[in-house]
């Protein structure tokens, strides 16, 4: 059974090995887990050529599917703003729970009804962006496994939409994934590895948008950017930033994505901040974080973005403008729930080692530590 799922998937590759999933179908079909998730529910089907209702619908305790319809998709757009902004104003933690059970509860089964092509599609489009919402709040949470599970359902969920911008997005998270756990570890060869793979999947991503509009090609092209400033490879940042700008200048000539209106300019001048504190070019990464700070107004990017701007200022030797930047870090991390901006604290303490003498450092460590003390750090 296990080799039949693998052979159903249109990625066979990037499925699991055919003896850890072995384990898995030996726990679903003996009972040991309740729910067999989306993904593998529509692989069952394609291998054993039956329908999803036949399969998994057939206990008269199960509720009947719902059939969606278009005012579900409006319903579900709603419920992701509304996820989204909050996310942005307090962090993932304190509604990632929520979002999870409406993803499972309410999305998800309303992915086997059965409905009008265009309809389906547009389901399972609406159904990629949530995921790879929920997934980034696991993230934001340091929950790495659970991210990237969803990440997976994300996946496949993607290519049901038949949007092969929703697939770029997904590869292009999946890269962002492997440089988050690229800047957790200490060790080296762990670092390179993970920097290799972020290289291999924002390629990956940067590749399939090139058909994608202006916009979204500008947004997903400035992950593979991201993946090479973590090699200290500056032409090649630079090459890369150079055609993010340039897909963005032809921005407007054609429609872009609904999900494309949270990803605009500040966003993209954010990233490259990023880039260029990465590459140790702290004058180019404070130009950039001010320009991305006058449109990045919501709590969490703008501490995410004021951490890179007092790294930059920390490798200009502005020490004074890098405390300021990071005072105001400390107050929205305070805020917020969120690992991640606690870790970009860090970060721009570690930046600010070579200063430990200076008083107005010595003052921020220790506005710092009862915040990074809530984050576990």
């Amino acid at each position: 059974m296990a080799h039949e799922l693998r052979e159903a998937s249109d990625y066979p590759h990037k499925m699991p090995s055919e003896r850890s999933l072995t384990r898995c179908v030996e726990r679903w079909e003996g009972g040991q887990v309740r729910r067999i998730t989306e993904r593998y529910r529509i692989l069952y089907a394609r291998a054993l050529s039956m329908s999803q209702e036949e399969l998994f619908e057939d206990s008269p305790h199960q509720p009947p599917i719902p059939v969606p319809t278009q005012g579900d998709v409006e319903a579900i757009r709603m419920m992701l703003n509304a996820l989204m902004a909050a996310d942005r104003r307090f962090g993932g933690r304190r509604i990632r729970r929520q979002a999870d059970d409406y993803l499972t509860d309410v999305i998800e089964p309303m992915l086997r009804g059965h409905v009008p092509e265009a309809l389906k599609r547009q389901m399972f489009g609406l159904a990629t962006e949530f995921t790879l919402r929920v997934a980034a709040m696991h993230l934001d949470t340091d929950q790495l496994a659970q991210a990237l599970g969803l990440l997976g359902r994300a996946s496949s969920m993607a290519a049901e939409s038949a949007d092969m911008t929703l697939t770029a997005w997904v590869l292009s998270r999946r890269g962002e994934h492997e440089m988050h756990q690229a800047a957790l570890t200490s060790r080296p060869e762990r670092r390179a590895t993970f920097v290799r793979q972020a290289l291999a999947y924002t390629e990956g991503a940067a590749g399939v948008a090139r058909e994608a509009p202006p916009l979204s090609r500008a947004f997903l092209t400035t992950k593979h950017a991201l993946a090479w400033s973590l090699t200290g490879n500056r032409a090649r940042t630079q090459r890369v930033l150079g055609t993010v700008w340039t897909a963005y200048e032809r921005a407007g000539d054609v429609q872009e994505p609904e999900w494309m209106g949270a990803y605009e300019y500040g966003h993209l001048r954010h990233e490259e901040a990023r880039c260029y504190v990465n590459l140790g070019m702290g004058r180019e990464a404070v130009q950039a974080a001010e320009l991305a700070l006058n449109a990045r107004t919501a709590a969490r990017p703008r501490a995410f973005t004021l951490g890179v701007l007092a790294i930059g200022h920390a490798q200009t030797l502005e020490v004074e403008a890098a405390c300021a930047a990071a005072h105001e870090l400390i107050d929205l991390a305070s805020q917020i729930s969120s690992r991640r901006v606690c870790i970009r604290l860090g970060e721009v303490l570690d930046a600010l080692t070579p200063y430990e003498n200076n008083q107005a450092v010595a003052e921020l460590r220790e506005v710092a530590k009862p915040v990074l003390q809530g984050c576990g750090l």
